[in-house]
């Protein structure tokens, strides 16, 4: 224990450096920052109500009211603290039903705490389990499955090494924090949320830095290292808008945002399970397709989908597209290069159309 105890200066140090690093990050996700944020701070909470709780364990009887109050505190806590952070991993997309299974922890923990049955206190201040902890052994575990499974769920938005590294840190938070649980008297929770939650910060940021903040898919640079492992039978696509910079002229560069916005959720709904879709230029995406799969139906549905997004719109967008299929032996700048070449050819295949017609007329 005494051991333990010589860690708490750290970790409250160290919560309290993510508190500042998280107020000021400028670059996750802000359901994510909210998440951090009541995180960390409730578990700066958490830790100090449990190091009152070794503290006063078995001191003098007047102290019981803040031994029983540490004790309540810190239960309570921490299941809740577990869902509102899995939550916001998640967006809030379930926060009806967090809200929701938060309740219903909240009137079954204090039923638990008013019979004795989660823990108490005895007349000489000692702390003891309740016959039926076991039930909020389980509530704890329930939440941390919720938490693994809202963050398996977001690492889908990354690549292999993200998604392994996520079930790595899940089975290191499920393993570290169950060893209190099991054994009371090796204090290993507290410092496992921390380092987890710490973990789980940077794993944010390095995902974050994949995707572009105005459009929410992957970003230039992603592309341009993800590029580079081109494997045969694999699909680049390159398309941009035509004529953006009128489109910001005419309409202001708030439309022209929201544009982009849709053209990417457009390119998002129709490619995203075939491949990964980039934003890599201020009016340019590509998509690299896992495998040649009627590409020339996917654009179709594509373009289907952009006039369906700006048919309410004060303009119609035009697109042009090009892309070109890795062939055995085919290097990665050849490919880029012939999707990039059959764009433009389809640029300029539309602006001799238009010319046609404006002549004609």
């Amino acid at each position: 224990m005494a051991q333990y105890l010589y860690t708490i200066p750290v970790l409250l140090m160290m919560l309290l450096c993510m508190l500042f690093l998280t107020v000021t990050n400028e670059f996750i996700l802000a359901t994510h920052k909210k998440g951090f944020f009541i995180a960390f701070l409730g578990e700066f909470f958490i830790t100090i109500c449990e190091v009152l709780s070794i503290f006063l364990n078995s001191s003098a009887i007047a102290f019981k009211p803040i031994h029983f109050l540490s004790n309540y505190i810190g239960f309570l806590l921490t299941p809740i603290l577990i869902i509102l952070f899995a939550t916001s991993i998640g967006s809030f997309r379930h926060f009806k039903g967090a809200i929701i299974g938060i309740i219903a922890y909240f009137i079954l923990f204090n039923c638990l705490v008013v019979t004795n049955q989660l823990f108490f206190i005895d007349a000489q201040n000692n702390y003891h389990r309740g016959l039926l902890f076991p039930i909020y052994v389980i509530s704890y575990f329930l939440a941390v499955i919720y938490l693994l499974y809202e963050s398996l769920r977001y690492s889908r938005k990354g690549f292999l090494q993200h998604k392994i590294f996520a079930y790595f840190l899940s089975f290191f938070f499920l393993a570290s924090s169950s060893i209190q649980v099991f054994y009371p008297k090796v204090y290993m929770t507290r410092i496992t949320v921390v380092l987890s939650l710490c973990a789980y910060y940077a794993y944010n940021i390095e995902l974050a830095n994949l995707f572009d903040k105005l459009t929410g898919i992957l970003n230039q640079g992603t592309y341009l290292r993800k590029v580079k492992y081109l494997k045969k039978d694999q699909v680049v696509i390159i398309l941009d808008i035509d004529n953006f910079k009128v489109i910001n002229d005419n309409y202001g560069h708030q439309f022209g945002d929201e544009c982009l916005s849709n053209i990417s959720r457009a390119i998002k709904s129709v490619f995203g399970n075939y491949g990964q879709c980039y934003r890599i230029g201020g009016d340019e995406f590509a998509v690299i397709l896992k495998r040649y799969h009627n590409v020339e139906g996917l654009i179709k549905r594509f373009e289907i989908a952009v006039a369906d997004k700006f048919k309410n719109k004060p303009c119609q967008l035009s697109l042009s597209l090009g892309y070109s299929k890795c062939e055995k032996n085919d290097s990665f700048e050849a490919v880029i290069q012939r999707a990039d070449s059959n764009m433009y050819d389809a640029k300029k295949q539309k602006k001799a159309s238009e010319t046609t017609v404006l002549n004609t007329n």
